[in-house]
């Protein structure tokens, strides 16, 4: 049975819940599967939402129903889906575990029903005030995948609350922790694939496959590009006095502060080793070169490895290239920027220079390797 407002004040049940399926017909069950078929299908969470907007729309009739996902920095409730509302209304709202309705469910992981939230002491509602509606009636079910609350899919006013339409919401809510915990590991998959593990910015798979694509785009909306290409200044002493466990932490430090310099769309790229690609969509020579600066100031003011014993000073070779005025493809300028950096690195280092060449030279610097996209 449902666990209903009044039950809800007592102790958690840690039994889990039956769901008794031969309470659906042979139709309902043939919308839910689907429903299943439909949403944990799609791994795109950009066409996961409307989709399970559309088809648990068909299945719930109630005045509006809302999914709130868990978020778990926070351990807060959000509203991911609410039909028939403005979600501007409700983007601000979290609801901490246990707070209201839906929070109680995914705190005690249990279906409730409040059949009048009248008499529901633990209603929240502030969402009311702030949407004009008026609520009488809630149904919440918890999402839950391996014994963890991923969300509530919580109905609103349901038009009927028969044991067949709970048998229904239990289903639903199942497969939806299926479909949410699929996309989630594909998403971590993804980021996984073209990220660097250790400084957590992209990795040269990344640039390969979407540098040619931001030169394209910049071309069309005649807009400038600029390349940084970046070596650190003798690492190789910091790894043989330190180890190689701390060349690597400062190398995640290193990034850190490069990250802290850009703003989407600009973005950095660990290319290899103690070398570093900062691609700069919009941004003309000038612009890229101030950049460069202030990177580089900030990469040498900073300690490093100062809660590991050690205290690292560390510098950096700075080389910057510009679409459309010293290439007009992504392997020309990629190699111009590092033959920048290279004349900045036999020349003293801790410096930034700019290509001299034009973009009508196409000799590639040989000790840069591009892969194929």
């Amino acid at each position: 049975m449902p666990v209903t407002a009044n039950d809800a004040c007592g102790p958690p049940n840690e039994e889990p819940e039956p769901n008794d399926l031969t309470l659906l017909n042979r139709e309902q069950l043939r919308a839910c599967v689907e429903v299943s078929k439909a949403i944990t299908a799609e791994l795109d969470p950009e066409k996961l939402i409307p989709t399970i907007m559309e088809r648990i729309s068909r299945l719930l009739p109630s005045e509006t129903w809302s999914l709130l996902l868990l978020d778990d920095a926070t351990q807060t409730l959000k509203f991911e889906i609410s039909m028939n509302i403005d979600p501007l209304m409700v983007k601000d709202f979290r609801l901490a575990l246990g707070q209201g309705v839906a929070g109680q469910a995914a705190l005690r992981q249990r279906l409730l029903v409040v059949e009048d939230v009248s008499g529901c002491d633990f209603f929240f509602d502030q969402v009311d005030a702030a949407t004009g509606c008026r609520t009488t009636a809630l149904v919440c079910a918890p999402i839950l995948y391996a014994g963890r609350t991923l969300g509530v899919l919580e109905v609103v006013n349901p038009k009927r609350i028969s044991s067949a339409d709970l048998a229904m919401l239990r289903l639903l809510a199942d497969y939806l922790a299926i479909a949410i915990e699929n996309t989630r590991r594909y998403q971590r998959m993804r980021a996984n694939a073209v990220h660097d593990s250790l400084t957590g910015l992209f990795n040269q798979r990344y640039l390969y496959m979407n540098l040619q694509g931001h030169l394209d785009a910049c071309r069309r909306c005649s807009r400038p590009l600029s390349l940084i290409f970046m070596d650190m200044d003798d690492f190789k002493q910091v790894v043989d006095r330190h180890g190689h466990l701390n060349g690597s932490r400062a190398l995640s430090e290193v990034a850190q502060r490069i990250q802290g310099c850009l703003t989407p769309p600009e973005f950095g790229v660990a290319y290899g080793g103690d070398e570093f690609v900062i691609v700069l969509p919009g941004f003309d020579r000038c612009q890229a070169l101030a950049l460069a600066a202030r990177i580089r100031q900030t990469v040498k003011e900073t300690p490093y490895l100062i809660h590991w014993g050690p205290l690292v000073e560390l510098s950096a070779s700075f080389g910057v290239a510009t679409f459309p005025e010293d290439a007009d493809d992504s392997t020309c300028l990629l190699a111009l920027a590092d033959q920048a950096m290279f004349q900045v690195k036999t020349s003293g280092k801790d410096r930034v220079s700019a290509s001299l060449k034009k973009k009508t030279t196409r000799r590639k610097v040989q000790r840069l390797k591009i892969a194929d996209a």
